[in-house]
């Protein structure tokens, strides 16, 4: 266990330390994102079908998420937060790079499986760490502001990844110095594996801060008392869970699945889709995130316990614009649409994170933020990119209907994580409740 340093002494360093912070979250979702920009080269390449693209996208994540995400939990409890991102960052980063140099469809998945494992500790660390940087009154902005990385990121690899594939895909092969040559396509899985060590490099700069002071004398938590914790706590811990990751199984659906989605409904090429699509992510769920707070505020003015009811309109909105996109029959409408789920998703993350650092103690933060990983692991990265196939083969009987798969899984998901998202906020309610009493 590493020694604590003092905390920022400013207001300027704990903004600068989340900006950093914020900033290697974006690149993890860059390197995350951009093999959804790659599909139709690697099943031209590998001979994958939907269904394997599905597991590259989806369990290669999940199964190292579940591996190391709890254990990463732990260690950001207990050990030097900032080095651990910093190690992750550097396998995150190096794992896309090795992308680029693979062969076959199973060295691929474990080339992503490696970025999935990796990329499991920044959000408990970066969670930590942030609720020791700020007073609870600027933790919601403060967290607004790290959870556009998914956002950012992704709208940066698909800007990205479409510019470079579209001056590469058509070249068979690059001449790399030192390295050898390598299919122009995966020349994108080396340069943002490259790009990827820059904001890594930047975690040098900072320093751990202290942990906060409530965390003092109390007794570490055990994996058995945590979980002992929060299951005697069920009525928000299961129902916040179970309501997140529903929420980010559709998210991750549409992240998976909507380049292929406007290349076989509307005929667009890879390079168009980036660059229209792209930005529309870019700026929607940065709105979305940054808007968060600002609706939290005008809730507190009106009920207790703001934040967990702010986070049940983020699925209210996922299921009335999901019902929109129904209707959608151009391609402008249809950009529009999957914009405003977008940001429909990134409203209430900030909102609800506070919310799970609020309820939980200090010791026990990285866990809970590790077990609320491996939830939207399990629901969104596993099943979000599989779903679609599968009703496509199993229900529609046409794999082509990718847009009336997505419309589905989108609704019935949006409904279990508004219900769920509801029972949570009541659970929080009362456990805040009792607290106070």
């Amino acid at each position: 266990m590493t020694e604590q340093v003092p905390g920022p002494r400013s207001a300027g360093t704990a903004v600068y330390y989340l900006l950093i912070l914020t900033a290697v979250y974006c690149f993890a979702f860059v390197d995350r994102q951009i093999v959804t920009m790659l599909v139709g080269p690697i099943k031209a390449t590998f001979g994958a079908s939907d269904l394997q693209i599905g597991y590259v996208i989806g369990p290669a994540f999940i199964f190292s998420a579940m591996a190391v995400g709890l254990p990463a939990g732990l260690g950001v409890d207990r050990f030097n937060r900032r080095n651990l991102v910093i190690g992750a960052g550097v396998l995150w980063s190096a794992s896309t790079a090795a992308a680029a140099f693979v062969d076959s469809y199973t060295a691929l998945l474990i080339s992503r499986a490696l970025v999935g494992g990796s990329e499991a500790v920044i959000f408990p660390a970066g969670m930590s760490l942030i609720a020791d940087l700020f007073d609870r009154r600027r933790l919601p902005t403060a967290n607004s502001v790290f959870l556009t990385s998914p956002y950012v990121g992704g709208g940066i690899a698909l800007i990205a990844g479409g510019l470079v594939l579209g001056a590469t895909e058509a070249v068979a092969w690059i001449h790399i110095p030192l390295l050898g040559d390598i299919r122009g396509w995966q020349t994108t899985f080396l340069y943002v594996g490259i790009a990827g060590f820059l904001p890594v490099l930047l975690l040098f700069t900072i320093r751990e801060p202290a942990r906060e002071k409530a965390a003092i004398g109390q007794a570490r938590f055990s994996v058995g008392g945590g979980l002992k914790f929060m299951l005697v706590r069920w009525r928000f811990y299961a129902f916040f869970y179970l309501g997140m990751g529903t929420a980010g199984l559709v998210m991750a659906m549409v992240a998976a699945w909507t380049p292929t989605y406007l290349a076989r409904s509307f005929g667009m090429e890879s390079s168009a889709i980036g660059l229209t699509y792209g930005p529309s992510v870019l700026v929607a769920g940065l709105l979305g995130a940054l808007t968060g707070p600002v609706v939290n505020h005008w809730v507190s003015r009106r009920y207790h316990e703001p934040t967990m009811w702010t986070a049940c309109l983020g699925p209210a909105l996922i299921v009335a614009f999901m019902t929109l996109l129904h209707f959608a029959e151009s391609k402008g409408v249809t950009i529009v649409c999957l914009a405003l789920l977008t940001f429909s998703y990134s409203l209430p993350l900030s909102v609800a994170g506070t919310s799970l650092q609020i309820m939980t103690p200090p010791s026990l933060r990285g866990t809970s933020s590790a077990v609320y990983l491996i939830f939207n692991s399990i629901l969104g990265y596993a099943l979000g990119p599989t779903m679609v196939p599968i009703v496509t083969k199993y229900v529609l009987h046409d794999p082509a209907r990718i847009g009336d798969a997505m419309k589905i899984v989108g609704l019935v998901c949006g409904a279990i994580a508004l219900t769920s998202l509801i029972l949570a906020a009541r659970g929080y309610r009362a456990e805040r409740a009792q607290t106070r009493s």
